[in-house]
């Protein structure tokens, strides 16, 4: 990029994203960070030190300059900046997405004063653009297509998953997933998946609280009947999973591609919707250019020692610096749909700033009411019955609205 410099400084609020996007935009490859923060903002420093050393190991370490309470105060401000700028070699920038006006005016002026032939530039956040300076002639507006992994995103908000439960990457028996949710868009077909899950699938494994029988006693569970089933379930059975003519041994379907009894009765029971998601994503993940994407980020409570979900995601990718965030249900209930919405969209909030991109995906015939009852923001997106059988091609045209 032609206005990377050797150094970049940025001025940091309470969202560290559109720094840590413009930073790996605008820095050389070898370039130093100087993170102009406050006490309320040091955490945030902090945590973007951290991320832009994980997103791009070459920097050299991230300096922060504490302006401690004086936030506002032009003589603080100036004297702080020129004391790290007055003896710096090479190309210089200032990045004043965040910060306040006041920060934004007297480094400006500071960095100026010093280098007058610094890079002065701004991320816009709906135009997804960095706008660079030009003085009296028209800014130049490069696209901001850096890619944030997740492991950089957790980083700046001080998270990460945790190490017995990595995400899944690859989904469970793709083509399955699609033909169940092919069956779901009629919906006498998922009522009775759903009575046959809650009365036979569960009731026979004494499914209680979210927690199934152990492995060794699944192992012995004897074969399920899937005579209440319509012909269609009873054929997806016998396709995919083995089963006969009126039973299905969760033993033999365990072999069609699940590492446990306990995993196949979790994709049963409606995990098989996450990984109709995943697998829609990974078709659709070149042409869209995402770059991250996975499944059941099982997120660390950093306030406790031992391994305990802070929450656990549904699914989500990376496009450029953007989060998109898929909470997932087989409901059709609104009431259900429409908490699920509301929980997905301070959970991806928390991952990925107020830039996340959120949705459901779900089986409500009223993704739009649903929608709208929330929120008209576009970033916010619902998914309903009948889009689950073209689902990566309703995902791409939702990703174009943003381009």
């Amino acid at each position: 990029m032609n206005h990377q410099t050797d150094a970049l400084y940025l001025l940091i609020g309470g969202n560290p994203l559109p720094n840590a996007a413009a930073a790996l935009a605008l820095l050389s490859s070898s370039g130093t960070p100087y993170l102009i923060h406050t006490k309320q903002t040091q955490l945030q420093a902090q945590r973007l030190a951290t991320a832009l050393a994980v997103a791009k190991p070459g920097l050299k370490p991230a300096q922060l300059i504490n302006l401690g309470d004086n936030q506002a105060e032009a003589s603080i401000i100036a004297s702080q900046i020129r004391a790290s700028a007055q003896t710096l070699q090479g190309s210089i920038g200032l990045n004043y997405t965040g910060g306040n006006k006041a920060m934004s005016v007297h480094a400006y002026r500071a960095i100026s004063q010093l280098h007058p032939n610094a890079i002065f530039s701004y991320l816009d956040s709906q135009t997804q653009e960095i706008i660079i300076d030009n003085n009296d002639r028209k800014s130049d507006r490069l696209k901001c297509t850096i890619p944030l992994s997740f492991d950089a995103l957790f980083a700046l908000h001080g998270l990460q998953w945790r190490k017995d439960l990595t995400p899944i990457e690859t989904a469970t028996l793709p083509i399955a997933a699609a033909h169940l949710a092919h069956h779901h868009q009629n919906e006498l077909l998922h009522r009775a998946w759903r009575k046959w899950c809650d009365n036979t699938l569960q009731e026979k494994i004494q499914y209680r609280k979210n927690i199934w029988l152990s492995e060794l006693e699944l192992e012995k569970i004897a074969p399920l009947s899937i005579q209440s089933l319509p012909r269609d379930l009873k054929q997806w059975c016998q396709t995919y999973l083995d089963a006969n003519a009126t039973q299905l041994s969760l033993q033999v379907a365990k072999t069609k591609g699940f590492q446990s009894i306990t995993q196949l009765c979790e994709w049963l029971n409606g995990i098989w919707m996450e990984n109709h998601v995943l697998a829609e994503i990974e078709r659709i993940a070149d042409t869209n250019k995402i770059h991250d994407r996975g499944m059941s980020f099982h997120i660390q409570d950093p306030n406790r020692i031992q391994s305990v979900d802070k929450f656990e995601s549904d699914v989500a990718f990376m496009q450029s610096y953007h989060l998109f965030y898929f909470s997932c249900t087989t409901s059709a209930v609104h009431k259900l749909c429409k908490q699920k919405l509301m929980e997905a969209k301070t959970r991806a909030q928390q991952l990925g700033g107020t830039e996340a991109r959120i949705a459901l995906v779900c089986c409500s015939d009223y993704p739009d009411r649903l929608r709208a009852e929330l929120d008209r923001d576009p970033k916010i997106k619902v998914f309903g019955r009948q889009d689950l059988h073209q689902l990566g091609n309703r995902m791409t045209k939702w990703l174009n609205e943003f381009k």
